[in-house]
């Protein structure tokens, strides 16, 4: 009986890659129905990257997006006659928009260099679930009391189209990790109302959204699969056989695994970031592997009766000491409406801890805040330690 090996063959380079993403941007809302003209305000998108190459730098991706959109429109002051004499009040109204899609993009990136040049471009299909406006009226309003309101349904579904163009640069950060820092265009020009469900009836161009930011990632390659053995086992009778041994024969290196370095426990202090003043924070890692690991998190701050609590999940990426990090947080707090409210919060960040416990955050983030629909940047610096 002797044993016989065969071994499928695969590429020796990488060919997939995955990410995640944060872009702020400017965003816009035009209806041809609209009296008024609007204007851009802060956005976001926000989402996960998977990347095929193919030879010469090409590529195609798809992946999942979170983009939230949004327009302003100018203050309007009107005057009625209610109740025997004349109320004159002052209308503010923000509009916003939030779906997922799915961008399906083809491009091309060169393949060496410190910084490399990246573009793609491709289209999006979108699923809208919420569209609703916020106004704020001030001033002497005769028919209810001023303040900020919210009008239309929370939750709104329909469909759409939009086309993307990307172009930016590409820094090697290892050998299997980069940033892409990518000046973004995506235009909306195509949307289905749910009021039909005549595909040619329900179509309409008079609803056009658009964002131009960056879309800034994180991006690691993934290998190609692994070489598969196959072992047969063979039975030949009243044969010899005699082993051959070459001493010059090249032997193949079993790869040694390297345990990832880092402590599963932090506790910091973050100033400002998700909790807006300050919070106090524990943190789990509670999955390592490589140079992945998936943290979660919770927080408490307070100033007199207001109060923050940032919860959430991040990923943080690398070995040794520094590491990138992306997540994605809900902050309890009761500071933009002195009541009760629930921000989301996408953040990114780089963290570097030392072996000597010391750990130093800098962060990135957007406050997406439920209540009225706005979207304010903010960063933040932890100091802690890890253990």
């Amino acid at each position: 009986m002797f044993s016989c090996s065969v071994y499928s063959q695969h590429a020796d380079t990488l060919q997939r890659a995955a990410g995640l993403f944060i872009a702020p941007a400017y965003t816009g809302l035009n209806n041809v129905d609209d009296t008024l003209q609007s204007s851009p305000r802060f956005g976001l998108s926000a989402g996960y990257r998977f990347v095929n190459k193919f030879k010469h730098g090409f590529f195609i991706e798809s992946g999942i997006n979170f983009t939230w959109l949004g327009a302003h429109y100018a203050k309007e002051t009107q005057t009625a006659f209610a109740y025997g004499r004349n109320w004159t009040y002052s209308k503010e109204r923000t509009t916003n928009q939030m779906f997922l899609s799915v961008p399906f993009l083809a491009g091309y990136k060169t393949q060496h260099g410190k910084v490399r040049f990246e573009t793609s471009v491709g289209f999006s299909f979108n699923l809208m679930f919420s569209d609703f406006d916020v106004k704020n009226i001030t001033g002497d309003y005769p028919f209810g009391i001023p303040g900020k309101t919210r009008s239309s349904d929370l939750f709104s579904f329909g469909t759409g189209f939009s086309g993307i163009v990307k172009a930016g640069i590409s820094i090697p950060v290892t050998k299997r990790m980069c940033i892409d820092i990518l000046p973004a265009l995506r235009y909306h020009f195509l949307s289905f109302n749910s009021d039909t469900m005549d595909i040619i009836e329900s179509a309409t161009f008079d609803k056009q959204k658009w964002s131009a930011g960056v879309d800034i990632s994180l991006i690691w390659f993934l290998d190609n699969k692994e070489t598969e053995t196959f072992t047969k086992e063979i039975n030949k009778k009243n044969q010899d056989f005699t082993f051959e041994y070459n001493p010059d024969e090249k032997q193949i290196p079993i790869k040694k695994k390297i345990k990832p370095w880092g402590y599963k426990n932090y506790i910091y202090l973050e100033i400002a970031g998700n909790s807006l003043v300050y919070s106090i924070n524990y943190e789990r890692s509670v999955f390592n592997r490589g140079i992945f690991s998936l943290q979660a998190r919770a927080g408490y701050g307070f100033v007199g009766t207001n109060y923050a609590i940032p919860v959430g999940i991040n990923v943080l990426l690398g070995r040794g000491t520094k590491k990138f990090e992306m997540g994605a947080y809900a902050t309890f707090e009761n500071y933009f409406l002195d009541e009760f409210n629930v921000n989301v919060v996408p953040a990114m960040a780089f963290r570097w801890v030392s072996q000597e416990h010391f750990m130093l955050r800098l962060s990135m983030m957007a406050h997406i805040v439920i209540g009225t629909g706005e979207v304010i940047p903010g960063f933040g610096i932890s100091l802690g330690g890890g253990f």
